[in-house]
């Protein structure tokens, strides 16, 4: 793995701050013809797109609630308890960020609030091509259920018969609603709703759409974006690890290729350290296990792109660097753990400690593994309750604090040239 000494204004830093995986004009061009599709050819179009790109047999894009029983029964019982326990955790955390309504009293008998509520209906995407995502499943769900969501809609492309894991999933959560449609074509499913040759709605379209997707997916999602709500643009995932000469080099190694894997070849694997010699051995370890990995080739055309250990004079350079990159997944490995973890300002997880190694947070610890790529940590959150809360304000004036305040609240609407503002106020006078 490269090693390079590094400050916040170096070259390389640059680089991998303007790592992207930007669609073609013909991938583009594909996604608004297949949303335009949709859109108009409704449910028949979504059954032909599903059957040419997403390997579904007959004309049902539903996926019954037997066929979803039958493979959940399939999951092996300690995968049912650890998924169990998941969700647990998911949920404990989520509870502690519901919001609740509120009102506040003025003078005269003004009363101004903001009324919480859930969105109705969501849709979310799950992936079923080049891999097998049930903690999709609960990150994006769980979230949406503590929310007080009534509808979640699964979209995914399935493989002979849907994954064993997702559909216990699925079940434990009581989402029985599930479609057999992937990519952009789902996305134009979820954003327009579908309805049949008599104009019957067989899919109604949701609210928001959530969850990660391919290309195609995430193209559709960036198009549909005014018509519905998203989540986030996501892009190639990456960690960043802050480890000094306390860390285990093996630890630091295993964790960068954690995300090194998901194979995108855009991934970012970075290690910031302050010592040249943690630096050779960081760099030792990840070569062995590269070279006795099954996924070695994967492996190594990311580091070779975006895997990069950087060595830096102190600390100050250290978090100044990590702050720059506000990477989605950001570890520390150093002795004052806990000190330099209060100094990031921008990341969408931290991980703190020797023991806190990035999977905790994908699959079981509880706070969300939907997070900011390629540096929108910092202005992004991760995924959370908040995400599928609706805030409505409330105004409540009285005769009283409408006479008293008319005048001023014409002079201003006058002021900009709204004068049927101006008399709304003024005839209640």
């Amino acid at each position: 793995m490269q090693i390079i000494k590094a400050t916040p204004s170096s070259k390389e830093i640059e680089r991998i701050c303007g790592r992207e995986v930007a669609p073609s004009r013909e991938i583009y061009n594909k996604v608004v013809d297949i949303l335009a599709d949709i859109k108009k050819g409704g449910y028949a179009k979504a059954v032909e797109y599903a059957q040419k790109f997403d390997g579904l047999k007959g004309k049902n894009i539903r996926v019954s609630e037997k066929e979803i029983a039958k493979s959940a029964a399939k999951c092996p019982a300690d995968l049912q308890k650890a998924l169990k326990q998941a969700i647990k955790n998911v949920r404990d955390f989520h509870q502690n960020q519901m919001e609740e309504s509120w009102l506040m009293e003025g003078k005269d008998g003004v009363v101004l609030g903001q009324r919480i509520r859930p969105m109705k209906r969501v849709g979310l995407y799950v992936p079923g091509g080049a891999g097998i995502y049930p903690s999709t499943v609960i990150m994006n769900a769980v979230p949406a259920l503590v929310a007080g969501v009534e509808d979640i809609v699964v979209v995914t492309p399935i493989k002979g018969e849907i994954n064993r894991a997702v559909a216990f999933v699925l079940q434990q959560l009581g989402i029985t609603e599930v479609y057999h449609i992937g990519g952009a074509q789902a996305i134009g499913l979820l954003a327009y709703g579908a309805k049949d040759s008599k104009g019957k709605t067989i899919v109604e379209r949701v609210d928001k759409i959530v969850g990660p997707g391919n290309v195609f997916a995430a193209v559709a999602k960036k198009e549909v974006f005014g018509v519905v709500d998203i989540d986030m643009v996501a892009g190639p995932s990456e960690v960043l690890v802050m480890a000094d000469k306390t860390a285990d080099p093996d630890f630091v190694a295993a964790d960068l290729l954690s995300q090194a894997e998901h194979g995108s070849g855009f991934e970012a694997a970075i290690c910031i350290t302050d010592d040249m010699e943690t630096a050779q051995m960081i760099s030792a370890c990840v070569d062995v296990q590269v070279e006795n990995s099954p996924k070695k080739e994967l492996l190594q055309k990311v580091l070779d792109n975006f895997g990069r250990i950087l060595v830096v004079k102190d600390w100050f350079d250290g978090v100044a660097i990590a702050n720059k990159i506000a990477p989605e997944h950001l570890e520390v490995m150093t002795d004052e753990a806990e000190s330099m973890a209060a100094q990031i300002e921008n990341a969408g997880a931290v991980f703190i400690g020797h023991w806190s190694s990035e999977p905790v947070g994908d699959y079981f610890a509880g706070p969300n593994h939907v997070l900011p790529t390629n540096g929108t940590g910092r202005f992004f959150s991760p995924l959370g309750v908040y995400d599928f809360l609706k805030r409505m304000s409330i105004i409540r004036y009285s005769e009283k604090a409408i006479k008293k305040n008319a005048k001023a609240i014409a002079a201003v609407a006058m002021e900009e040239g709204f004068y049927h503002h101006a008399q709304a106020v003024l005839k209640r006078l």
